[in-house]
């Protein structure tokens, strides 16, 4: 099969790619998106959150550091108003700053944050100075002008912390704008981004629709050709795996098609061959100059009645043989005619044969190829009857088998060993010469009803041989001289 341009795909994999494509591109526009609303929202959060920190900050450490000092700077003097130091508070406002220093991004505000830690340390000083003064008015003095004072440093501290809140708020509403500005233009590109993936899913998708339906297209045009007989179509050109695989499907199936006319073609020639042979053997000479020289002798004796039986049996015999030219008998007709033989052969053979004919009547309807029975009786009376001792007996029985009949020709005479019995089945099914005059039946019987159909044997030596045939309750000749089953 020719194929198409590029590496064959089927056509999931066609519209996997289309989807990887897009959604990849996709996936980028939204990550870059959602990247840069990270970037801003953290600097934004950020900002804020150092906002809110430094403003609860801003509102209780100047006022509670400057409450619990008046508060020790008057009491009375001990050795343990250094443990009294409200040291706590202060450590908890160094770990604000830190934590502050670390989050923010303004270098004013950076060095603000530095500034307070100094104060900061500088008040952890003065705090222990205060607490080793003994005094009170120095101890006062000290608290006013060093810590809570115009000139503290708690006071300075919170002017400190005031102008970083300023420059973070001044920060959020920048970042609000950069955010806003940022958003649209992501928007925009977004949405131009999508517009372009559009137009080429839609270029792509027009593309892979026609990879498909001008393929298809073919197939539709190449079976129908295949409807009218014409099967030199050529393989139709495609990359799409399924439509490959369609058409050379096609092309398996016109190759099949021909295969099987072409085999009919020979079965009929087969068929119509056997039925010449079979035909030939059962009017051969010998037969018939047996036949009527036995009626002579029989006429020479004066035994009118036998003589009369065998001449009827004979016309009988011949006209069952030929049916009008018709290949599909009943089953009546059939056994007339191999009890017309049998007739025949017992009035020349009345010392060693006997035989019994059992077939319901409720078959005898049935319609089957002709001349299946005589083959099998002669057969059983050549090389079984007349090769035993005494008188034998050939049984024709018949029983129904579901949709099938099952006849059997069945004989006490020599029988068969196993080894026998195994080489006439191989011969009948490789269609092989036995010599019993078998295949010519076995052949038409399949030919006529199909694979499953046919003889098989049963045999033991010096007890007799049982030969099976199995057919469909009913065989149909058709208007061109085939069979429908």
């Amino acid at each position: 099969m020719k194929k198409g341009h590029g590496e064959n795909r089927n056509i999931e994999q066609h519209i996997n790619k289309l989807l990887l494509t897009v959604g990849a591109a996709m996936a980028v526009m939204i990550l870059a998106f959602v990247l840069i609303l990270l970037s801003v929202t953290r600097q934004y959060n950020s900002a804020l959150q150092n906002a809110n920190i430094a403003a609860d900050f801003n509102g209780a450490f100047k006022e509670t550091l400057d409450s619990q000092m008046y508060n020790l700077v008057i009491r009375p003097w001990s050795e343990h108003s250094e443990d009294e130091l409200p040291m706590e508070e202060l450590d908890d406002a160094v770990a604000v700053l830190h934590r502050l220093e670390k989050s923010t991004t303004l270098r004013d505000n950076a060095w603000r944050i530095r500034s307070m830690l100094n104060m900061c340390e500088n008040l952890r000083g003065y705090m222990l100075e205060i607490a080793r003064t003994q005094s009170y008015d120095a101890r006062m003095e000290l608290l006013e002008r060093n810590i809570r004072g115009e000139t503290g440093l708690t006071l300075l501290i919170e002017q400190y912390m005031h102008d970083f809140i300023d420059d973070e708020v001044r920060e959020l509403a920048q970042l609000q704008g950069r955010l806003n500005r940022r958003i649209i233009i992501v928007v925009i590109a977004l949405a131009a981004g999508i517009t372009l993936f559009m137009a080429l899913l839609l270029a792509y998708s027009v593309r892979i629709a026609r990879h498909i339906t001008e393929p298809i297209g073919a197939l539709s045009r190449k079976a129908r050709r295949f409807g009218g007989g014409d099967f030199t179509a050529e393989p139709v050109t495609t990359d799409i795996a399924e439509l490959q695989t369609l058409d050379k499907g096609f092309d398996e199936m016109a190759g099949r098609v021909n295969a099987l006319m072409a085999k009919q073609i020979e079965d009929q020639k087969s068929l119509h061959r056997a039925e010449l042979e079979l035909l030939q053997a059962q009017i051969n000479p010998h037969f018939l100059y047996n036949t009527l020289d036995s009626i002579v002798i029989l006429a020479e004796s004066q035994r009118e009645e036998d003589v009369a039986n065998m001449v009827t049996s004979l016309s009988n015999f011949f006209r069952i043989s030929l049916s009008r030219g018709h290949d599909i008998i009943s089953l009546a007709d059939e056994r007339s005619h191999v009890a017309s033989y049998l007739q025949i052969q017992q009035i020349r053979y009345s010392d060693i044969l006997k035989y019994e004919i059992d077939i319901p009547d409720e078959l005898l309807d049935c319609r089957v190829p002709k001349l299946v029975l005589q083959p099998l009786v002669e057969n059983a009376l050549y090389h079984g009857i007349k090769n035993r001792r005494g008188v034998g007996t050939i049984r024709i029985t018949g029983e129904a088998a579901g949709d099938d009949i099952l006849l059997k020709v069945i004989d006490n005479g020599a029988g068969m060993t196993p080894e026998q019995v195994d080489a006439l089945q191989k011969g009948i099914y490789e269609d092989k010469h036995t010599g019993l005059g078998l295949v010519n039946v076995h052949k038409r019987v399949r030919l006529y009803c199909g694979e499953k159909y046919g003889l098989s044997f049963e045999s033991e030596k010096g007890v007799g041989t049982t030969v099976s045939v199995l057919l469909p309750r009913r065989v149909e000749e058709g208007r061109d001289g085939g069979v429908l089953k």
